[in-house]
């Protein structure tokens, strides 16, 4: 067994997740990179593990067809109600990206956050890219990013970190984190211990939660050759959402390819 945890610990509170994703340095930093595919490719748009939709309310706020998928449960529940609350017509779904079936086909499927690092095992990362092969349209594209296994990103990155936030009902959220990087099975098990403090009350601060994420790397030479012998062929890769060459300390990797 890699894990023994569902790995979607992290994933169940999805108000605290989009505060803690808006605090986050840059974190719209794949915005400009996707709206420029988008108008090159038009839709229809499938946003894979979409999460509390955060890219993808804003796509369907420009008009475009969207659908979003994700595994979360709650994720799902929290961007459909603030589609509701826009007004926005966009198809929200819980299905698992490794066995969805959506009975059409897109001009552009992305997966963004990294989420490209959930997929722990070679035949977890083959059923899901063989879920996208298969809802391309034949000239469509794929998009995706993931962090670089750079030895910041293995090694120092979340190793031990402490962050604060302000969640939505006022209180102070004390997020501390740990990680260890397994050599053989190339994943980085996360946990995080977290606290809610009140000032306001005689008990400043509540008892913690603990949480663990596992997240996958793959490195260059291996990405190429497992998105060759699935049917893609990639179109370009970058180091980053700006475009900047892909060199061993690139904080990410972000792919652009298409059915071959």
């Amino acid at each position: 067994m890699i894990i023994d945890h569902d790995n979607l610990e992290e994933f169940q509170d999805p108000q605290s997740y989009d505060v803690e994703v808006e605090m986050i340095s840059g974190s719209d930093i794949d915005l400009a990179f996707v709206e420029e595919l988008i108008h090159t490719q038009g839709g229809p748009l499938l946003d894979l593990a979409c999460g509390t939709g955060r890219i993808a309310l804003r796509f369907a706020e420009q008009g475009y067809q969207v659908t979003g998928v994700d595994i979360s449960a709650p994720m799902i529940e929290w961007a459909r109600h603030k589609a509701s609350q826009r007004g926005l017509p966009v198809e929200l779904l819980v299905a698992d990206a490794r066995s969805f079936q959506l009975q059409k086909r897109f001009s552009l499927i992305y997966m963004l956050g990294n989420a490209f690092q959930l997929f722990l095992t070679r035949s977890d990362q083959e059923a899901m890219l063989g879920c996208v092969r298969e809802h391309l349209l034949p000239v469509g594209c794929f998009l995706f990013g993931t962090r670089n296994p750079s030895r910041y990103n293995l090694y120092e990155w979340g190793k031990s970190e402490q962050n604060t936030y302000t969640a939505p009902d006022g209180k102070q959220v004390i997020v501390t984190s740990h990680q260890e990087y397994d050599h053989l099975t190339q994943i980085q098990h996360h946990t995080f211990h977290t606290v809610h403090r009140n000032w306001g009350t005689s008990q400043q601060e509540s008892e913690g939660k603990t949480t663990r994420l596992a997240l996958r790397y793959v490195f260059p030479q291996e990405m190429e050759a497992l998105l060759f012998y699935n049917g893609f062929e990639i179109l370009s890769y970058y180091g980053d959402w700006d475009r900047q060459a892909l060199t061993e300390d690139s904080p990410r990797m972000i792919y652009v390819c298409r059915r071959r």
